[in-house]
């Protein structure tokens, strides 16, 4: 259980914040830390939002006051002067990548709010609740336990965002009464579900569309189909999307798993120095676990693995080889 009140002693406490989170943020992360952004604004604090990435397009609507900015050296005074640096949705230093270096040097006071396991201790405080579905979830109970009014509708469009997104528009197993709950309330103070979906996920550009249509048309299948996985390579994303960038492959792995016979999918992708894997699964299959056994880290059904300097073919085999190991023994221990 969260001690919200301790996070909002320290947040009165102090006048000077920064919000960051992971590298490729995802809605989770980038709701987040705006809502959180708006609560600090209210309580009339100075804030920046700095990221190592760019905000995926998809979510740009969201910061309408680009309150989010791309980090470069010229915000290292600020991240040294700030009283408390809040990492967002992530809970091992090197998510933040370019930023790690000013994270450990800043004498500000770090916190974490996040909801995945095994967190490295970097930090001077952390707030996790591994139970929870999203971590917007715990920045709404964090708003509401100072004063729910705060929740404006700017504020339960980005909170709606993050549990939207990381629930897979509220398809996972740790979908409660109580999401839904939340989820009334935020749609009670104005936000408009579909508006937010076709935002997300139905305004793609033609090249990204290409580009997962032949993505499609090449999947791969394992153990009789249990597993189904994708690979895109440096060459094809080029060929389709010029601006090469990760965010442009995000939810094709979602797919994989259309496929009825399917408990595992997965999506290798080329990045610029090394290979990110995606990982969902069906029914109660852990592929938090698998990402772990990789130096990754997720939940149950969502996961994902970042291996640097390693190359494309050979992640595929050892992940491929390890996923269909632990599948025999999950299908063992059910029988």
């Amino acid at each position: 259980m969260i001690n919200y009140q301790r996070i909002l002693e320290i947040i009165k406490a102090n006048n000077v914040f920064v919000i960051t989170t992971h590298i490729n943020p995802d809605g989770d992360a980038i709701g987040s830390e705006l809502a959180l952004a708006y609560f600090l604004q209210k309580m009339n604090k100075e804030f920046k939002i700095i990221n190592h990435s760019s905000t995926p397009e998809n979510f740009v609507f969201l910061d309408q006051e680009n309150l989010i900015h791309k980090y470069d050296s010229s915000f290292d005074e600020y991240i040294m002067n700030a009283d408390v640096v809040i990492a967002v949705d992530f809970n091992t230093l090197g998510r933040v990548k370019s930023m790690m270096e000013i994270f450990k040097k800043t004498k500000a006071y770090k916190i974490i709010i996040d909801h995945h396991r095994n967190p490295q201790n970097f930090v001077d405080e952390i707030f996790s609740d591994v139970d929870a579905p999203a971590t917007g979830i715990l920045i709404y109970e964090l708003i509401k336990a100072y004063d729910s009014n705060f929740i404006d509708k700017k504020t339960a469009d980005a909170l709606y965002t993050a549990i939207m997104t990381d629930t897979g528009s509220f398809r996972f197993e740790r979908i409660t009464p109580e999401v839904h709950i939340i989820v009334a309330d935020l749609i009670s103070r104005g936000t408009n579900p579909t508006y937010i979906y076709n935002k997300v996920y139905n305004e793609i550009n033609p090249e990204k569309l290409r580009l997962l249509g032949v993505t499609i048309s090449n999947i791969k299948l394992e153990m009789d189909g249990k597993i189904a996985y994708m690979v895109i390579d440096r060459e094809l994303l080029k060929k389709y999307v010029p601006s090469e960038e990760e965010f442009d492959v995000d939810g094709f792995v979602n797919y994989c798993l259309s496929l009825k016979s399917t408990i595992v999918g997965m999506l290798f992708f080329e990045i610029k120095n090394g290979v990110k894997v995606s990982l969902r699964s069906k029914e109660k299959f852990p592929v938090n676990l698998l990402a772990e056994k990789f130096g990754g880290g997720g939940h149950l059904n969502a996961a994902g693995i970042r291996l640097e300097g390693e190359k494309l073919n050979d992640v595929i085999s050892k992940v491929i080889n390890q996923t269909i190991e632990d599948l025999k023994n999950y299908e063992r221990d059910l029988s």
